[in-house]
């Protein structure tokens, strides 16, 4: 893909037949996915190639909603590869369960379900870096990995296993895919992307029906006009809704919120630590719920096994979806963070007398990768028990406009973002469960926090996890959410959104495996249209 400054095109430059604005994995995997057809296709990035506190400065936020991990600014990366760039590389699968209109939680269910993304998972897998991109969980993993389901098995009406994939970057197998590094590699064409440029207003006919531009603004605050045939904003759950909202020169509430919709129902995932284990003693919990490394049709890559509720139990019990596992962290003289950069070339004297001072570890390490497949032993300060889950969609729950505006006149976010009671009784219950299957299966269990405890009074001590969700949500009929089933805003013919901002719901999984297999499904849509 061509790669250019904002700066350095002309007006005449500035078309093309599909414009997508956000070069996160979204994005991209939708440009990667239109790569070597006819179509011209533009990509909009905000950011440069390296990061910047000035452009950063454009994801400010008011925050007057529970409290955030970062509370002023957006939690992303306004740079070429957007939120990838600093993601941990954490890949889930949402349940079955997850796409339905479960009776205990209100404003559950997806127009669409599980199996409509099931065609796009393994071209999504390809795209993020890892090695399958359906059936990797549950019992399934076992088989997929060439190795015995183990007899001890959690019981299946509290408890199943379930297992994340790390994503691995293809060229530093140490890092997780940074889709901005890889950019100028692909060949594309007819692909153009265009970095500091930052989309400031959607300009729309009199209707309201129809895109006709673009109005974009880079280092020169003056705004210049991209046109295209179609449009799509993978700007992230919080840029997508604050996009449309201030685009109101046509209509006075923004584009696409004639029912008052855009920006409510924003949901993250609340993640934290509940509890921990002394590593002198967490030996055969680590070797069950750990990590593995499995051999794949592209290469050997990670998979953490963790433990879930059931769908029995959510049923029975009006529990959400919770997922928990065992967190290793690092000493601060941990040898395996010297030898990746020594490997990497960028070592220094310090890191090799670390890795020298660790042979011992380091070669039973490199022997328990090797024979067993099994994840590397660090030298660790603790291991803590954390979990991940999802929240109840609340249409209080918000994204809204400020009276501020970024130096580009654009209106900045306010977050109004919302917890609710049944996450931390689901939080506590899954806890409970967990000690429970750790203790009955005969594994060390974590100690659990006072305030993670069933009976705790004390708030849950949990954040968000940077997964702004739901803010654009999809839906059939235009009164319950934002885009159709296509991802195509409601009313506006040639305006599309990508990114979980249209996740009608969360489920505890990371979504980045979703994100871009809803892409590479947008993809094929956008073929179709003339």
């Amino acid at each position: 893909m061509r790669i250019d400054d904002l700066r350095s095109v002309g007006d005449d430059e500035l078309s093309a037949d599909v414009c997508i604005v956000g070069s996160g994995p979204a994005g991209l995997t939708l440009a990667a996915e239109l790569a070597g057809t006819s179509r011209r296709v533009l990509v909009l990035e905000s950011g440069g190639l390296e990061l910047s506190e000035e452009i950063d400065a454009l994801a400010d936020i008011d925050n007057v909603g529970a409290h955030r991990a970062q509370s002023t600014r957006v939690a992303g990366d306004r740079i070429l590869g957007g939120a990838s760039h600093t993601w941990s590389g954490r890949c889930g699968l949402l349940d079955e369960l997850d796409f339905s209109d479960r009776r205990w939680v209100a404003h559950s269910g997806w127009p669409i379900g599980a199996g409509e993304l099931e065609p796009f998972l393994e071209r999504a897998a390809a795209h993020i870096g890892i090695g399958y991109g359906s059936g990797f969980t549950d019992d399934a993993f076992w088989q997929l990995a060439g190795r015995p389901q183990p007899s001890d098995a959690l019981d299946p009406a509290r408890l199943r296993p379930y297992f994340w994939q790390i994503s691995r970057d293809p060229v530093d197998p140490f890092d997780s895919k940074r889709f901005g590094a890889h950019v100028k590699d692909l060949v594309a064409p007819n692909v153009r992307v265009l970095v500091n440029a930052t989309v400031v207003h959607i300009d729309t006919d009199q209707q309201g029906a129809r895109v006709d531009s673009l109005q974009v603004a880079g280092a020169d605050p003056r705004p210049r006009t991209v046109r295209a045939a179609m449009f799509v904003l993978a700007t992230g759950g919080i840029g997508n809704p604050r996009l449309l909202l201030a685009s109101r020169h046509v209509r006075p509430e923004g584009i696409g919120n004639r029912h008052n919709l855009v920006g409510r129902y924003l949901m993250d995932h609340r993640c934290g630590a509940v509890g921990a284990l002394d590593p002198a003693v967490a030996g055969s919990a680590l070797e069950r719920f750990g990590k593995y490394v499995v051999k794949t049709p592209h290469g050997k890559h990670t998979f953490l096994h963790g433990v879930a509720l059931s769908p029995e139990i959510q049923a029975t019990e009006g529990l959400l979806n919770c997922a928990l596992w065992l967190q290793e962290v690092p000493a601060e003289n941990d040898p395996w963070d010297s030898v990746k950069q020594l490997l990497r070339g960028r070592g220094t004297t310090h890191d090799a007398k670390v890795a020298l001072a660790n042979s011992g570890l380091l070669l039973s390490g490199a022997r328990r990768r090797l024979i067993q497949h099994s994840g590397l032993p660090h030298k660790l300060d603790r291991i803590e028990l954390r979990c991940m889950v999802e929240q109840v969609p609340n249409p209080d729950s918000r994204v809204m406009l400020t009276d501020r505006t970024d130096r580009l006149g654009m209106p900045l976010a306010r977050i109004d973002w919302r917890v609710n009671a049944q996450e931390d009784t689901t939080v506590r219950r899954a806890a409970a469960l967990t000690i429970d299957e750790f203790t009955r299966l005969g594994f060390p269990a974590p100690a659990l926090y006072d305030w993670a405890r069933e009976a705790g009074a004390l708030p849950l001590q949990l954040t968000d996890w940077a997964h702004p969700t739901g803010t654009t949500r999809m839906s059939v009929d235009p009164r319950d959410g934002v885009v159709d089933v296509e991802c195509r805003v409601h009313g506006v013919a040639n305006l599309f959104i990508a990114g979980s901002s249209v996740f009608p719901t969360t489920g505890h999984a990371n979504p980045t495996l979703t994100i871009v297999a809803l892409a590479v499904r947008l993809a094929d849509t956008l073929r179709t249209l003339t």
